[in-house]
């Protein structure tokens, strides 16, 4: 085995009891590692070369919650003792080698909540007992072994974000219980051997992002009811099956699909509508037995597109046959021609009037309706429907929200944001919600930011994330609105720097509160950098980003900077164009002449709001001099015990020995976060580990670390 432990650095490292080994090489068994963590709180050792079977020793550690074994080389069955670690939340097993069924007794760990199994030689049915999980967020078992019909009791997991089952040898049909299925983003079916037609209760998985039922044998037609799937984004992919029938229409109104594969089935009409779809950037309809001319719209794909359609003609397949022969012998006179185009012509002018007059009439009775869903739900995974057809939907008027802030009087601001103004809105309801008032006018970037947020906001499902209620787009009043839920104790910048705002000053915040807004932003963080469908860098972390609800969770909100990573083989890339953004203090150094922000300058930011946390400190005190918040830890680590003790805030003091020792491994994490090389900062995934760890286990500390290098 390579020496783990030559360069604690970089191979392993430890934050008490959570382990990390990540992209070091490391290889052979990993016994050593498990001999003596009774404690264990997280053990990762992902993208590594460690092979042997799955030490029995990992299954004696009753604290552990996350476990992930991925992309290495482990061999042999997956533990059964597993099943008596109840703390257990999540298991990567994904990339390796692993054979047999998945044990049941993992169905006793009911706090799971992520599956990962993929790229194994698992082998048996899909468990039935995966029902029985009332947590179960993501469900990964592609490319493996698994066969025969998808369980019944699988349907009842409904707060399931992904399924992916691709890449198997599952066969039946789809049942119409895959409608209860409402909170599911992805649904991977692709690579099985399932038949029998598309189940038209599809429809009702209305938060899917992602639809993948390609190479199987389904047949029939394909259902209407996909119209109802209008957050389906990513892709919609039927190809290589038995399908019947015409295109449907309704498929054209699916406006933001950006990709649409329809490829290797039996269908034989295709419709205009489809062939306006804006959004598409990918589209294939080859090997079909469509025929007849292609309109217009599809003139600018390219003539592969629609290869295998041997009947088909016209668009970019070039002229029909019976183009030449038609013109000649059109059953239409010259004369007959001008009389039409006359009456059509009249008729067009009539009828636009019309619309103009009932346009108008409508705009003057129902001007500036504000349509917004409210959800109350309160599970682990925080589904936010934002569809108009979406279950829990209430409607609010623009006049109900201006009512309530007397037409967004400063009276009722409760915060700003880089491009915008928050109010506080108490409806007649009896509802209070908060209200974002972003302006439109010309500013190209702030119209991008109002996008940009929706646009974030409708991707993202985390209890730890702020809530969207709904959206205004108003172009006569100059400005949008975006409704969110309201949180009642403000923002975390408000709580440790009272004196700085008008408010009335509110009551310190406690130790136990302070760790528990860490570890809440920390999940919210990991889960836009490494669960969300498409990766998100936020751009702009800071306290008076992170807000507090009635119970003090902690919700990271303000996504009018945030861009998507497209991972583009081992390095990313932002979906926009760079322009600069942050706060003051909490930028990252790198950024500063890059303009490059990646998820290593969010991890710097959080860092920066850890050291606010325990110090109490603004990022931008004068006490710091001319050096950063950072050097000014740094320096009080190195001077020693004494002088690390005015690292706490004096608003904490007097504080116990067991919070003091939580407050040091806090500061422990945060110069980690700051490192000035992004590289040698931890991921936001080892970050949240560690704060969870200290939460977890701040009663049971009995001695504070001495030496924080």
């Amino acid at each position: 085995m390579n020496d783990l432990y030559a360069n604690p650095p970089q191979m392993l490292n430890h934050v008490r009891n959570v382990i990390a080994a990540r992209t070091v090489n490391c290889y052979g068994s990993i016994a050593a590692l498990c001999s003596s963590h009774s404690f264990l709180l997280s053990f990762d050792v992902t993208n590594n070369a460690f092979d042997g079977q799955i030490p029995r020793e990992l299954g004696f550690s009753p604290s552990l919650q996350r476990l992930r074994l991925g992309i290495n080389h482990f061999t042999g069955a997956i533990l059964r003792t597993l099943g008596e670690i109840y703390q257990l939340s999540l298991v990567d097993f994904s990339g390796n080698s692993l054979t047999g069924s998945v044990p049941a007794e993992l169905s006793l760990c009911k706090k799971l909540t992520h599956i990962d199994l993929n790229n194994n030689f698992l082998s048996g049915p899909i468990p039935s007992w995966l029902g029985s999980l009332p947590n179960l967020g993501e469900l990964k078992l592609s490319f493996t072994l698994f066969s025969g019909p998808l369980p019944h009791e699988l349907f009842k997991c409904s707060n399931l974000l992904v399924l992916s089952l691709d890449n198997n040898l599952l066969n039946g049909t789809l049942p119409l219980e895959t409608g209860n299925l409402a909170s599911l983003n992805v649904l991977n079916l692709n690579q099985n051997q399932f038949y029998g037609p598309i189940p038209p209760a599809i429809g009702n998985l209305s938060k899917l992002y992602e639809l993948r039922l390609s190479r199987n044998s389904f047949n029939g037609e394909i259902p209407i009811e996909l119209r109802e799937l209008q957050n389906l984004r990513s892709v919609l992919d039927l190809s290589y099956n038995n399908l019947t029938g015409e295109i449907p229409p309704s498929i054209g109104t699916l406006s933001k699909l950006e990709a649409l594969d329809l490829s290797h089935n039996q269908l034989g009409e295709i419709l205009f509508q489809v062939g306006a779809m804006s959004s598409l950037g990918k589209l294939n309809f080859s090997y079909n037995n469509l025929e007849g001319k292609l309109d217009k719209e599809f003139l600018h794909w390219p003539a592969e597109t629609f290869m295998g359609n041997l009947r088909l003609c016209g668009g970019p397949l070039g002229r029909c046959n019976s183009e030449e022969s038609s013109h000649h012998n059109s059953g239409l006179k010259l004369s007959s021609v001008v009389i039409i185009s006359a009456f059509s012509t009249i008729a067009a002018i009539v009828l636009l009037m019309i619309g103009v007059a009932l346009f108008l009439k409508g705009k003057r009775e129902s001007l500036n309706e504000v349509k917004c869903v409210y959800s109350s739900s309160s599970s682990i995974v925080h589904r936010r429907p934002l569809l108009p057809n979406a279950a829990g939907k209430r409607d609010f008027k623009w006049g109900d929200i201006m009512q309530a802030t007397n037409n967004l009087s400063d009276n009722f601001i409760i915060g700003s944001g880089g491009s915008g103004t928050i109010y506080k809105a108490e409806l007649s309801s009896e509802e209070t919600v908060a209200v974002k008032k972003i302006l439109r006018k010309d500013d190209l970037l702030l119209n991008k930011s109002f996008e940009r947020e929706i646009r974030t906001l409708e991707r993202v499902r985390h209890r730890h994330l702020a809530k969207l209620l709904g959206c205004c787009v108003n172009k006569e009043a100059g400005f949008n609105l975006l409704v969110y839920e309201y949180m009642e104790n403000g923002s975390l910048w408000d709580w440790l720097h009272p004196e700085s705002v008008s408010s009335k000053k509110r009551k310190s915040l406690d130790w136990e509160a302070r760790l528990r807004v860490a570890a809440g932003l920390a999940k919210g963080v990991e889960y836009l950098h490494h669960d969300c469908v498409l990766r998100i860098i936020h751009r702009d972390i800071k306290s008076s980003n992170v807000l507090l609800d009635s119970n003090m969770e902690a919700h990271l909100g303000d996504f009018e900077l945030a861009k998507t990573l497209v991972e583009n083989h081992n390095s990313f890339n932002t979906d926009s164009n760079s322009w600069f953004a942050g706060s003051y203090g909490y930028i990252a150094p790198e950024y500063a002449y890059s303009l490059k922000a990646t998820e290593k300058s969010d991890v710097y930011s959080m860092g920066i709001v850890l050291v606010e946390l325990v110090s109490g400190k603004m990022p931008t005190d004068e006490i710091f001099g001319t050096d950063k918040m950072v050097r000014w830890v740094e320096s009080h680590i190195e001077m020693g015990e004494s002088s690390r003790t005015e690292l706490i805030d004096s608003a904490l003091k007097p504080i116990l020995p067991d919070e003091e020792c939580a407050a040091f491994g806090v500061l422990e994490i945060a110069p980690q976060c700051t490192k000035t090389t992004p590289a040698e900062r931890p991921s936001s995934r080892q970050v949240c580990d560690s704060l969870v760890h200290l939460s977890n286990n701040r009663n049971r500390m009995v001695g504070c670390y001495k030496n924080p290098h």
